[in-house]
């Protein structure tokens, strides 16, 4: 993926003081981090704006000799996180977060498409078998973390469409969808 224009433009690096020109500035850095990440399938971001899978950080361009500060790297993931871009793994720690390039509902209902395009609907399947699975190859999810399915397939709870399994150790493992 070749990354937008903008990103070699060097006053993207340096907060900007000017509140509607730095709210524009933070806006190209949500756009870039969303596109990046999709286009990688990367879902994971720690608080200091490294990908988890690859330990790349957009916030540094080399070839420009550029990088953001942490605290403005803090201010864009606060920003990501209240307009619901960025949620917290929950992984016992504060440190990481899923992107979401989607709402959680948007994902929801590719899911249910999934269910339903591959006639599993009223079967029992794994979470693994979701992102994992052969015949989930060519969806957007596959390879999504299980922490993060896990979050979206109960929202196909909350609609009464599906009944969570859960293992002995009271872990979430498989979703019947009706």
């Amino acid at each position: 993926m070749s990354l937008p224009a903008i990103y070699s433009f060097p006053p993207l690096y340096t907060r900007q003081p000017n509140d509607i020109i730095r709210n524009k500035q933070i806006d190209s850095w949500i756009n870039i981090i969303l596109q990046f990440s999709k286009f990688e399938k990367i879902w994971e971001l720690d608080s200091n704006g490294k990908f988890l899978t690859n330990d790349i950080t957009l916030f540094q361009n080399d070839k420009i000799n550029r990088s953001v500060t942490i605290t403005f790297i803090k201010e864009i993931l606060n920003k990501m996180k209240s307009d619901n871009y960025l949620i917290n793994n929950n992984n016992n720690s504060n440190n990481t977060f899923f992107i979401l390039w989607k709402n959680l509902d948007s994902w929801a209902s590719l899911i249910l498409e999934w269910f339903e395009t591959t006639n599993k609907l009223n079967q029992v399947v794994t979470f693994y078998e979701i992102v994992s699975g052969d015949e989930s190859i060519n969806w957007e999810f596959h390879n999504m973390p299980i922490n993060l399915i896990s979050k979206i397939l109960q929202i196909l709870v909350k609609r009464g469409r599906a009944t969570i399994l859960k293992d002995e150790y009271n872990k979430d493992i498989a979703i019947k969808v009706v």
